[in-house]
């Protein structure tokens, strides 16, 4: 399975939570060209996904310093990584992810991430995690590759 991109953004968000399709959706039309979303497809169903931003969108206010330190350092922002809940414990999210790396292997990534539980997976995948981000009572992880 090799990864593929995709113009038709809501084919992937219609596969997102809601609270994630409401942060995403809105803001959109004006961040597209500074995104792609790659997924990955077994027998034409999206097995695992997620969008590469090469600039800030809205949900990284908060965090905007931060986030314009690794833009300018060249780094590309892993988000909305989503394995659709029947495909999961398939090693689908490994496979996406170890697929982009192999796009450019020069190329750096930084993203950040609530769930505590997924430390292991980026750093099983060769992510570092860097410190923790507070903003709003709400922590995020950083991690670099």
């Amino acid at each position: 399975m090799q990864l593929k991109t995709i113009n038709n953004a809501a084919v992937f968000f219609d596969l997102l939570p809601l609270n994630w399709q409401e942060s995403i959706k809105p803001y959109w039309v004006n961040i597209k060209k500074n995104a792609t979303i790659y997924i990955l497809e077994d027998n034409d169903e999206i097995c695992a996904g997620g969008i590469i931003f090469s600039t800030n969108i809205p949900e990284m206010e908060a965090y905007r310093d931060e986030a314009n330190y690794w833009f300018s350092k060249n780094y590309l922002y892993i988000g909305y990584v989503w394995v659709p809940v029947e495909k999961r414990n398939k090693n689908y999210g490994t496979l996406w992810l170890r697929n982009l790396l192999l796009l450019d292997k020069k190329q750096h990534y930084w993203l950040t991430t609530e769930d505590k539980q997924l430390r292991y997976f980026y750093e099983k995948l060769n992510f570092t995690y860097l410190k923790t981000l507070n903003s709003n009572d709400v922590e995020e992880e950083l991690f670099v590759y």
